[in-house]
């Protein structure tokens, strides 16, 4: 981890604390947190479609003043469960903000148990596995990385758009720009300053 990194998740500014890949959560936020200066965090979120094998990923990506930096949903037809839709959600985030030529970057979901096995040094098998292993890998794209847990109500944006990806048919990106509709879920997610 960097100097720069390091410093910033001793500033007790996160919204949980990383000790030997566990994670544990402090007193939650209510609404999106800006990241430090200089990093740009990335929301992401999954959903299922019930009864259905159509699974939404969403992923939001802002800078430190809280502007929209771009975004993108992605509709997967597969039969993952919650936590994989969730890894996958990671997984395309990262991969958008590499895409982007983002170096310092925080990683936050609503899904603990995601960001558990993505910092853990353990091996897990199966799917799980194969996402988790694949979620590292890209971790290792970052010069600067953080992971971090948030509760849904710090997850607004990302819970949305994935919501929208299961009506889309595959990947559909925004950068610079967000769509009109998002715009209000964007404004009323950021803390006041």
């Amino acid at each position: 981890m960097t100097t720069f990194a390091k410093q910033f998740s001793e500033a007790n500014y996160l919204s949980h604390t990383v000790h030997d890949g566990t994670s544990s959560p402090q007193a939650p936020s209510q609404v999106w947190r800006p990241p430090l200066a200089g990093f740009y965090k990335i929301n992401v979120d999954g959903a299922l479609k019930i009864g259905d094998s159509i699974r939404g990923v969403g992923v939001v990506v802002r800078n430190e003043r809280g502007e929209f930096m771009g975004a993108c949903v992605k509709s997967i037809q597969a039969s993952y469960g919650a936590r994989q839709t969730k890894l996958m959600a990671a997984i395309e985030g990262m991969r958008f903000s590499i895409d982007m030529g983002l170096n310092y970057v925080i990683l936050e979901m609503d899904a603990q148990v995601c960001i558990k096995g993505i910092l853990s040094t353990e091996e897990c098998s199966g799917t799980d596995g194969l996402l988790f292993e694949e979620a590292k890998n890209l971790l290792s794209k970052f010069r600067g990385v953080l992971c971090q847990w948030t509760p849904r109500s710090g997850n607004k944006a990302a819970h949305t758009l994935a919501h929208f990806a299961i009506s889309c048919n595959d990947f559909v990106s925004w950068i610079e720009d967000a769509p009109m509709w998002l715009l209000p879920v964007l404004d009323a997610d950021v803390l006041p300053q």
